[in-house]
């Protein structure tokens, strides 16, 4: 008998090997889809986005996979001509995007630079800012949803009537990483620029570009070997696959559950950060720390989910319980004040249980010659939902929560100035009931001329409202300074300076002597001795700036550069704010605006989430029920004896 010759995807390292390319693509991709949920805060008072702007924004990632059906249309040019020239054209769209939107948040953009007069001639409803970015969002979303399904047709490829299941579950859970990470990380790169924490996801897209051109060389191999099968005709996309997609009731029902439990996942994940430093007075890391658990979570139980249906079958059994924790969660954070990591972590089952059996679940109702096209479909309709709910959230917060915000004009500001800046205020919920005996946080930012120009000062407010929702502030005393802008100093030349460096919590002076600062903020000058130990190299410390009676003016930790001969160099205010003096930064004596942010009142939102949960439960009740009958066998096992 002639031996079979194996091909490279029978080869289990190979196979593995492929699984990691892929999935670290889709890691990158996941990354920069929500490195900017911890910044919503920043959106609003550096650009000048309110909860529907950045709702908006947000949803422009799905208008592509909506209104052009590039989802569909991406499944089908996958099935016409392949994975590798799909791939490589819509993750290019991917990178593209990305840099778009970080540029249209970048100084150089809002400074004037390309394109930002063009973005301000039409629309003036809307910013350039907000213009530019969703632009940038909409080409990232062009490319993000067809990479997604060409990358899943990639683990078919490679691991059908093997550890499919498994494989799948494994590619989500690494993608979720991604999440988990963007969470968690984005709040700590917002230093000194905020926008480096786009830039950085921008930076890892371009990095999967080039992995995916790696597995072009991989895949073009394997093709070569299954020459025979890479021509046979019954693989051909035929127009005919669409209509007996949209005519199978469990295709049907399994996409309806697709898109309502989607909906009230991806969507919440954009809100979430800013709903646990509203909520529960969570600092912005925390937000963001706690945020990741739900994905930390399905990193693990994604792929144990997705052995289970591997070699236990009940898919159908699982969706229909993922899509009943979804609903427990959402109503959680809706109606209790109960520790919010605890429906995070019952939100992260939901999550790993729907997926882990639905999307192994759509190859037994499907052929793989239809499977692109299927998938692609599914997502199309997925991304109505995630194109229509980022913005209905933001409507929602908006019309909820009509006075979280008093603004006080240059004149205005005057007034509260003569009050010794002493700002008495309320809280109140979507209802207009108080918020009695509640701790919370009050933000407090000083603008530049006018309301949304420069910040000048940002603090916070760490307090607890009285038994009718009441709370008063000293502004300039905040609990937290957030940031304040070093340039708005007066007679900065007359001020002294310190400069230390940090190592293993023992400080150590490398400067104290005069301020040699230049009008570009840019502290310059030789140190007459330093130990050898830091020249040459990057070191973190803390710069001081005292006034010439010795009070403390500014203080800041800062990474600089020592040179081999001594020199110092470093831009003044880019570090993170430690302490500074309100007495030297105008705030008793200039014009400034104004702006006291309350916390928003998410119940409304979390509300129609759970209302989601509810659809997806009857859509999971009904794809069971008809598999009964349907002889697909979503409830026995995936993998092959």
């Amino acid at each position: 008998m002639e031996k079979i010759k194996k091909s490279l995807r029978d080869n289990p390292l190979m196979r593995w090997v492929i699984l990691f390319v892929a999935s670290a693509i889709m890691f990158m991709n996941y990354y920069f889809y929500d490195a900017l949920s911890p910044l919503k805060d920043l959106m609003t008072t550096n650009l000048g986005f309110s909860s529907s702007d950045y709702g908006m924004f947000m949803s422009a990632y799905s208008v592509p996979n909506v209104f052009l059906a590039m989802a569909v249309l991406g499944g089908i040019i996958l099935d016409k001509i392949g994975i590798r020239p799909t791939g490589f054209i819509f993750i290019l769209f991917m990178a593209l995007g990305a840099s778009i939107t970080a540029y249209g948040a970048s100084d150089a953009y809002l400074a004037g630079g390309f394109g930002y007069s063009f973005m301000n001639s039409f629309l003036t409803q809307y910013s350039p800012a907000l213009k530019m970015m969703y632009l940038g969002f909409f080409v990232f979303g062009l490319g993000a949803e067809t990479s997604i399904v060409a990358l899943s047709k990639v683990i078919v490829k490679w691991f059908k009537g093997k550890e499919l299941a498994l494989a799948l579950g494994l590619n989500l859970a690494i993608g979720r990483l991604g999440t988990a990470l963007a969470l968690s990380l984005s709040p700590k790169l917002i230093y000194p620029e905020w926008t480096n924490a786009i830039w950085f996801g921008v930076l890892l897209l371009w990095i999967a570009l080039v992995a995916f051109v790696i597995y072009m060389l991989l895949d073009l191999k394997l093709d070569r070997q299954e020459k025979v099968n890479v021509e046979d005709p019954e693989d051909e996309f035929k127009w005919a696959d669409l209509r007996f997609l949209v005519t199978n009731r469990s295709f049907i029902f399994i996409t309806l559950l697709c898109v309502t439990f989607y909906s009230a996942v991806f969507p919440f994940i954009k809100y979430a950060p800013d709903l646990l430093m509203n909520k529960f007075s969570m600092a912005r890391d925390t937000a963001g720390n706690v945020s990741s658990y739900l994905m930390f979570g399905t990193i693990l139980l994604t792929p144990l989910f997705g052995w289970i249906t591997d070699n236990k079958g009940k898919s159908a059994t699982l969706m229909y319980l993922g899509s009943a924790l979804l609903i427990i969660a959402h109503l959680m954070f809706a109606k209790t004040y109960i520790e919010p990591r605890i429906p995070i972590f019952i939100l992260g089952i939901a999550f790993s249980l729907v997926p882990a059996a639905m999307w192994p679940a759509v190859t037994k109702i499907v052929g793989e010659n239809k499977l692109g096209t299927a998938y692609g479909f599914m997502f199309s309709v997925q991304n109505i939902g995630l194109w229509a709910f980022p913005m209905l959230i933001g409507l929602v917060l908006d019309s909820s929560n009509p006075n979280f915000t008093d603004q006080y004009s240059p004149n205005e500001f005057q007034n509260l100035q003569q009050s010794g800046l002493v700002y008495s205020g309320s809280v109140a919920d979507s209802e207009e009931e108080a918020v009695a005996n509640s701790e919370m946080n009050i933000s407090v930012v000083a603008y530049q001329d006018s309301l949304k120009g420069d910040i000048v000062w940002k603090e916070e407010h760490k307090l607890k409202t009285d038994d009718k929702g009441a709370f008063d502030i000293e502004i300039g005393n905040g609990d937290v300074l957030v940031s304040a802008d070093f340039s708005k100093l007066v007679d900065t030349l007359d001020y002294k300076a310190k400069l230390n460096v940090v190592d293993d919590e023992d400080t150590t002076n490398v400067y104290a002597g005069e301020l040699v600062y230049n009008e570009n903020n840019m502290f310059k000058t030789k140190l007459s001795s330093v130990d050898e130990e830091y020249k040459g190299q990057i070191n973190e410390g803390v710069f001081s700036v005292y006034s010439e009676q010795g009070g403390l003016v500014w203080r800041e930790l800062a990474t600089y550069h020592i040179s081999n001969d001594g020199e110092v160099e470093f831009l003044i205010g880019k570090g993170k704010v430690i302490s500074a003096n309100k007495d030297y930064f105008g705030l008793q004596s200039n014009h400034y605006a104004m702006e006291v942010i309350k916390p928003l009142d998410y119940t409304n939102p979390m509300l129609m989430l759970s209302g989601l949960g509810v659809l997806g439960l009857l859509f999971a009740f009904l794809l069971k029920r008809d598999d009964k009958t349907s002889g697909f066998g979503l409830e026995q096992p995936n993998k092959n004896d």
